[in-house]
C-alpha cells in the first residue's frame, strides 16, 4: 500500500457524487439564461429586471454561506448537502411558476440562499479528504462540472424549451420542471453516497486511514504560520481581504459571460434555440481544458501564484475580445476567457487551507465564497443596466474587464506561503509518498 493507492481509492469514490452534484447545481442557477427572451415575453421581465433576477441568487448565496458551512463542519456533509440539494431542487421546479418580476426576484433569491452551503461546503469537505499537494487536481476534477453542465446544459435545455404546449405548459416551464427533477432524485441518495470523514469510511483499512489521515495532518498551518482566530481578526486580515477580490473578480467575469453568453451567440444569423445552446457550448469546452490543465500544472510545480494570474489575464483578454469582435470571433474569445476563469478557481481554492484550521477555515471558506460570489449578482446587473440604457449588452464587458484586469494585479502582489511550496514542503511531501510498508511511521 502507498499514498497513490489510497488517492485513487478516494478520488473513484467521493469525485464522481460531487461531480453529478456540482453538474447540477450549477444547471439549476444558470438555466435561467436561456429563457431571457421568453420571460420578457410570458412574464414581462425586461433586460433590467432579468439582469437583477439572475444576479439576486448571489444575494442570498452570500448571506447564508457562513451560517451553512458552520453546520455542515459540525453535522457531516452527507447529510446536510443532501437536504441542501432536496430544498434548491424543488425551487429550481418552482421556477416554472415565475409570472412577474416580483416573483422572479423572490425565486431567484430563496435558489441562491439553498444553494449558498454547496460550493464552500464541498471545498470545505475536499480538505478533509485529500493533502495539499492534491486538492488542486481534487478541485479541478470537481470544479469540472462547470463546463460539463453547460456543455450539457445549453443544447438539453434549448431542446426542452422546443417542447412548447405540451400539456398546456410553455417550453421554458418543462425546461425548470426537468432539470430541477433530477437535483431532488438525487438527494436522496447523497446520504449512501458519501462519507463524512476518513475515519467513519468503512470502505477504507485501517492501515489507509492511518495514512491519509497522517497526510491530511502534516499540511495543517503550524503556529508559525499565525492563523487569525477571532472573526474580526479573519475579516481584518488583509489576505483574507486580498482573496475575498481577487475571488469576486474571477466570479463577475464567471457569471458576467455565463448570463449573457446565449444572447451574445444570438447576433449570430440563423439560429434557433437548440442552435444558440449548441453554439453557446463551446467556451465551455474550452473552459474544461482550463480546469484540468491549470490545476495540473499548479500542482506539478507547486505555483499557485502564476497560473492564478496567467487565467485571470486570459479571462480579461477574453472579455475585451467578446466586447470587440464581431459575433463569430467574439464567441471564439470568449473561449479564452472561459479556459481563465474557470481554470483559475481550483487552483484559487489550494490556497485558504494553508492559512487557517478547523471552524475557522469552514467559516472563511463559506465567506470567501460569499463575497466572491456577489460578483455574480454585479456582472449580470451591470449587463442588463448598460443593455437597457444604451441597447447593448456588450458594452458591460469592459467594466468587468477592469475588475478582473484589478484581480490579476491583486495577485501580483500576493507575497505569503501557500502559493509556492516551498523546498522544506516538497521534501515532506516526497517522504511521505515514500511510506508504503509502515503507514504509522508518519505519525511518529
Amino acid at each position: 500500500m502507498n499514498a497513490d493507492t489510497v488517492r485513487r481509492k478516494v478520488a473513484r469514490r467521493l469525485l464522481p457524487p460531487l461531480f453529478l452534484m456540482f453538474v447540477l447545481s450549477f444547471l439549476d442557477r444558470t438555466n435561467v439564461a436561456l429563457v431571457k427572451t421568453h420571460l420578457a415575453t410570458d412574464a414581462g421581465i425586461d433586460a433590467a429586471a432579468y439582469g437583477f433576477g439572475a444576479g439576486v441568487f448571489f444575494v442570498g448565496y452570500a448571506l447564508l454561506g457562513v451560517p451553512s458551512n458552520l453546520v455542515l463542519h459540525r453535522w457531516g456533509a452527507r447529510r446536510w448537502l443532501a437536504v441542501l440539494m432536496f430544498v434548491w431542487g424543488l425551487l429550481s421546479c418552482a421556477m416554472a411558476l415565475t409570472s412577474s418580476p416580483t416573483g422572479f426576484y423572490v425565486l431567484r433569491f430563496l435558489l441562491g440562499a439553498a444553494e449558498a452551503g454547496f460550493f464552500p461546503g464541498v471545498i470545505l469537505y475536499i480538505t478533509y479528504w485529500f493533502p495539499a499537494a492534491d486538492r488542486g487536481k481534487a478541485t479541478g476534477m470537481f470544479q469540472s462540472a462547470v463546463a460539463v453542465s453547460s456543455i450539457i446544459g445549453n443544447p438539453v435545455g434549448g431542446y426542452l424549451i422546443g417542447l412548447h404546449g405540451l400539456a398546456g405548459l410553455d417550453g421554458w416551464q418543462w425546461m425548470f420542471l426537468l432539470e430541477g427533477a433530477p437535483t431532488v432524485l438525487l438527494a436522496l441518495a447523497v446520504p449512501w453516497l458519501l462519507t463524512d470523514r476518513p475515519e467513519d469510511a468503512r470502505w477504507l483499512t485501517d492501515e489507509e486511514k492511518a495514512l491519509l489521515t497522517a497526510r491530511i495532518e502534516a499540511d495543517r498551518p503550524t503556529d508559525d504560520a499565525q492563523p487569525p482566530r477571532r472573526i474580526r481578526e479573519i475579516v481584518g486580515d488583509s489576505r483574507v481581504l486580498r482573496l475575498m477580490f481577487v475571488y469576486f473578480a474571477i466570479q463577475i467575469g464567471v457569471y458576467g459571460v455565463t448570463f449573457w453568453l446565449p444572447a451574445l451567440v444570438g447576433r449570430i444569423e440563423g439560429l434557433n434555440d437548440v442552435g444558440i445552446g449548441f453554439v453557446s457550448a463551446l467556451p465551455w469546452v474550452c473552459a474544461l481544458l482550463g480546469v484540468l490543465v491549470l490545476p495540473w500544472l499548479s500542482d506539478r510545480s507547486g505555483n499557485r501564484r502564476g497560473p492564478l494570474r496567467l487565467a485571470l489575464v486570459l479571462t480579461a483578454a477574453g472579455l475585451v475580445g467578446g466586447a470587440l469582435l464581431p459575433p463569430v470571433p467574439a464567441v471564439a474569445a470568449l473561449c479564452v476567457a472561459a479556459f481563465g476563469f474557470l481554470g483559475a478557481q481550483p487552483v484559487f481554492w489550494t490556497v485558504p487551507p494553508t492559512l487557517l484550521t478547523g471552524v475557522q477555515m469552514a467559516g472563511t471558506i463559506a465567506l470567501i465564497s460569499g463575497f466572491g460570489n456577489l460578483g455574480g449578482f454585479l456582472g449580470p446587473y451591470v449587463m442588463g443596466v448598460t443593455e437597457s440604457a444604451t441597447g447593448s449588452g456588450t458594452n458591460g464587458l469592459y467594466a468587468i474587464t477592469l475588475i478582473v484586469a484589478a484581480g490579476a494585479a491583486v495577485v501580483t502582489g500576493f507575497r505569503w506561503a501557500g502559493l509556492r511550496a516551498s523546498p522544506t514542503t516538497q521534501q515532506q511531501q516526497t517522504e511521505k509518498e515514500e511510506i508504503t510498508d509502515d503507514p504509522h511511521r508518519a505519525l511518529r
